[in-house]
């Protein structure tokens, strides 16, 4: 299909009506679709993806051109494999294997912002997701970098016919230094503007060629969601967030669930990881403390006390959120058996939901949490040794 219009419509000739079709894309409102996606490789297997794309506009963000919802599937040997990822409002999730991770513009802006120039400029991870380049909003930026980047020449077929519709055409390629890198095909339907096929032909002719098809499906009596939150998403996806979020951002919820994974320096110089899911050797305290607080020197006597009073042999880790070496060291002296000094906790701190110091996060073995203890007060140690007692039950 592709090198049929290519055969009828020449490239090179002054391409009318692009600013339309751009014009119809940015302006979609609701929009739900099923994309059968396919990736042909001269050196690997095909691969076949089941998509369903939902976006919604968002005139007032100046982050993303709309809010998202994405769903895909793919077979392996090992049987279906499926993830998500969406967006809206500055809240980023994406879930692929085992790892629901999530980013918020209001804890940090950075991940948001472009970085580099050029062919080396990265977008912001809001614009990063999987498929994302297949929403009609996504495709009106592309458009907008074909018409205005000199590497491009494309045509626009504003009347034709294509596997039976009347549709809109635009077709083209990028080259640079008079070699083509990429032909692509976007074809719209022409009643309503929406997408129906995307070919792409990465390094034509080369050895590492790679063909990519969307063809996309529509559902006439689909009724298209109002919107996404989060609410709407745990709803979506209550097995995922159960199981698989790493971040929170509210301590009390935090029991129940896997403690999220983390790497962080010791004081000698080394460092200590865990990733979400591994296991701990004993039951653990994970004691999150601030080295200038009043309390915490207290806390970790406190602690101490407690485990030396357990049934049980139980480790502890020791999370300062701050990196003076000398400073924490002095508020654990003399580390024992079992025990950790871990420094620049804010991360994991974050992570756990934990804004205020000292704060106990009591594992079992398994890595899940048994109970967290907020603050210190007198009565530290036997809170401790009772709350502890569930982390073997």
């Amino acid at each position: 299909m592709f090198l049929a219009i290519l055969s009828v419509y020449p490239l090179g000739l002054q391409a009318q009506g692009i600013d339309d079709v751009i014009s119809s894309l940015k302006d979609t409102d609701r929009f739900d679709a099923t994309v059968d996606y396919s990736v042909l490789m001269s050196l690997q297997d095909d691969v076949d993806y089941t998509i369903h794309l939902r976006s919604w506009e968002a005139p007032a963000d100046t982050l993303a051109p709309c809010d998202y919802l994405i769903d895909w599937e793919i077979a392996t040997p090992d049987g279906k494999a499926s993830g998500f990822s969406a967006y809206y409002d500055g809240n980023v999730y994406n879930f692929r294997g085992d790892r629901l991770l999530e980013y918020h513009f209001d804890r940090d802006q950075s991940l948001f912002m472009p970085r580099g120039t050029g062919a080396a400029s990265l977008p912001g991870i809001q614009r990063r997701a999987q498929f994302s380049e297949l929403l009609p909003q996504f495709i009106a930026e592309q458009l907008i970098e074909i018409k205005d980047n000199p590497d491009y020449r494309y045509s626009v077929h504003p009347d034709t016919v294509i596997n039976g519709v009347k549709s809109i055409a635009i077709d083209g390629v990028m080259s640079m230094s008079d070699q083509i890198l990429k032909e692509f095909l976007y074809v719209f339907d022409k009643s309503d503007g929406k997408p129906l096929t995307v070919n792409l032909e990465n390094n034509p002719g080369a050895l590492a060629e790679q063909t990519i098809t969307a063809t996309y499906n529509y559902a006439s009596d689909k009724v298209v969601a109002e919107g996404i939150n989060e609410d709407i998403l745990r709803e979506l996806y209550p097995d995922i967030f159960d199981r698989y979020r790493e971040s929170n951002f509210a301590i009390e919820n935090l029991p129940g669930q896997r403690l999220p994974g983390f790497a962080l320096p010791t004081t000698t110089g080394e460092r200590y990881s865990r990733m979400l899911g591994d296991k701990f050797r004993a039951p653990t305290v994970i004691a999150l403390l601030d080295p200038k607080a009043a309390f915490s020197g207290a806390t970790v006597e406190a602690v101490r006390s407690a485990v030396d009073n357990l049934p049980y042999n139980a480790d502890v880790i020791w999370a300062f959120t701050g990196n003076n070496v000398d400073e924490i060291e002095a508020i654990v002296p003399g580390l024992r058996i079992g025990e950790h000094l871990l420094m620049s906790a804010k991360p994991l701190a974050r992570d756990c939901g934990a804004t205020s110091f000292p704060t106990l996060i009591i594992c079992r073995a398994d890595g899940t949490v048994a109970d967290i203890v907020l603050g210190y007060n007198n009565d530290m140690t036997s809170v401790v040794i009772q709350k502890a007692a569930l982390a073997v039950k």
